[in-house]
């Protein structure tokens, strides 16, 4: 590399006081259940379900198929697809893996995890027992299934990694063209294809610290540096690169608090862009009144939906979506011209932007009552112009500049960095 690229190279590694390595108890892949069209559901009437969000019933509809089932709660967990790991925090589609295990560390200290029994399922679970029973068949038939009376049918076929999902850890695409490091700081997300470091019990308080670091310009700039380079401007964010990172475990600088505060401003506002990205459903956990139900098969594939809200002579309102596919349904009806305008702009936000198969059908739940209709509406809106009002762009440069600072880059250094990460 050039001198002054070489200079700030070494001196990264100077100022360190540990590789990434160091700092790391475990590096795992996702779950595996091999049977995602049942386990990974879709959930039509609440918001994203955590892992102690217990005793409520929710209506679930596996991607495999169309068919509507109660279940409870408890064994849901919000579940990332391989391409919505991004940085900072995932581009959550609002799917739920349905995890039949548990996990506890025991007085000793141990590592407790197992899957849950058909006793505890029926005794304490009975409505996502009778979703397993419903699909028995299915999954005993699974290549590698349980079959021969074997009563754990229900069960992933390769479960692993028991106990480390509900941790603190930080979630890595594999092939991107820049850092892309995911922050999970209470262990909420499960996922399939990515890997999850998993840092040591010593350093775990530090996971948002480490995510800010491995984010930052300076990080990247040493990682591109010792990475393999793939067609395209890709890189490989292997495992076997990203441990011999340079970090840095001590606040000599005084800015682990900032780096904190920025990353949480950064990832609630990804939260909130990902809600508003999952209207209705993620509005109506905290919405009281009675809905009524519209369904619709689309006619065409559309990736994604690109709608406008139409009215006619009449002054009724469609939803209209190229020439193949009109919404126009009972449930938008109002005697009031602008309360049917407003159902119509509710279910324009329900489909517009959303990808689409020719055949698949799409269920909008929708308030009965024209009130709610524009309540949910005011939410969208507040929390789409709270988006509007934030520049992650700017919040990341205050991370890069905490980081420089933990590294103590001089000016001329940081150029070096940005300059390099320009073309890089």
């Amino acid at each position: 590399m050039p001198p002054e690229e070489l200079q700030v190279f070494e001196k990264l590694e100077d100022r360190q006081d540990a590789v990434i390595g160091d700092v790391t108890d475990a590096v795992f892949q996702g779950i595996r259940t091999s049977a995602n069209k049942i386990y990974v559901v879709d959930v039509l009437d609440a918001n994203r379900i955590e892992s102690d969000d217990e005793g409520d019933i929710v209506t679930v509809v596996p991607t495999g198929e169309s068919e509507e089932y109660k279940i409870e709660t408890d064994l849901l967990r919000p579940f990332l697809e391989g391409d919505e790991v991004t940085r900072w925090r995932g581009n959550w589609g609002g799917l739920h893996v349905i995890h039949p295990y548990y996990a506890e560390t025991a007085d000793n200290g141990e590592l407790d995890a197992g899957l849950y029994s058909q006793d505890y399922l029926k005794e304490n679970l009975p409505k996502t027992w009778e979703f397993f029973l419903e699909h028995k068949n299915a999954l005993e038939g699974r290549e590698g299934g349980r079959k021969d009376g074997k009563d754990d049918w229900y069960g992933y076929i390769y479960p692993k990694n028991l106990g480390k999902f509900e941790q603190p850890k930080i979630i890595q695409a594999h092939i991107c063209q820049d850092a892309t490091f995911m922050l999970d700081e209470v262990g909420t997300w499960y996922f399939s294809t990515a890997y999850s470091v998993l840092l040591s019990d010593n350093y775990r308080d530090l996971t948002e610290e480490m995510v800010c670091q491995l984010n930052s310009k300076a990080l990247d700039f040493y990682f591109k540096h010792i990475t393999t380079v793939k067609m395209g401007g890709y890189y490989e964010y292997r495992s076997q690169y990203v441990e011999k990172l340079p970090c840095v475990t001590e606040d000599n600088a005084d800015v682990f608090g900032t780096m904190r505060e920025t990353a949480g401003e950064i990832i609630d506002t990804i939260d909130l862009d990902s809600k508003a990205d999952r209207f209705p459903e993620a509005y109506l956990g905290d919405y009281d009144g009675e809905l009524d139900y519209i369904s619709y098969e689309w006619q065409t594939r559309r990736y994604p939906v690109n709608a406008d809200v139409q009215a006619d002579v009449d002054d009724n309102f469609t939803v209209q979506a190229g020439r193949s596919d009109t919404i126009n349904d009972p449930a938008m009806y109002s005697d009031d011209r602008e309360a049917r305008k407003l159902r119509a702009e509710y279910v324009h936000a329900a489909v517009d932007g959303r990808n689409v198969k020719s055949g698949e059908e799409t269920t909008i739940p929708i308030p009965r009552d024209d009130a709610g209709v524009e309540e949910l509406l005011d939410r969208l809106e507040a929390d789409r112009d709270e988006v509007r009002q934030t520049d992650i762009g700017a919040l990341e440069s205050v991370i890069d500049e905490a980081v420089y600072d933990l590294f103590d880059l001089t000016e001329d250094e940081r150029e070096v960095v940005e300059d390099y990460l320009e073309v890089f």
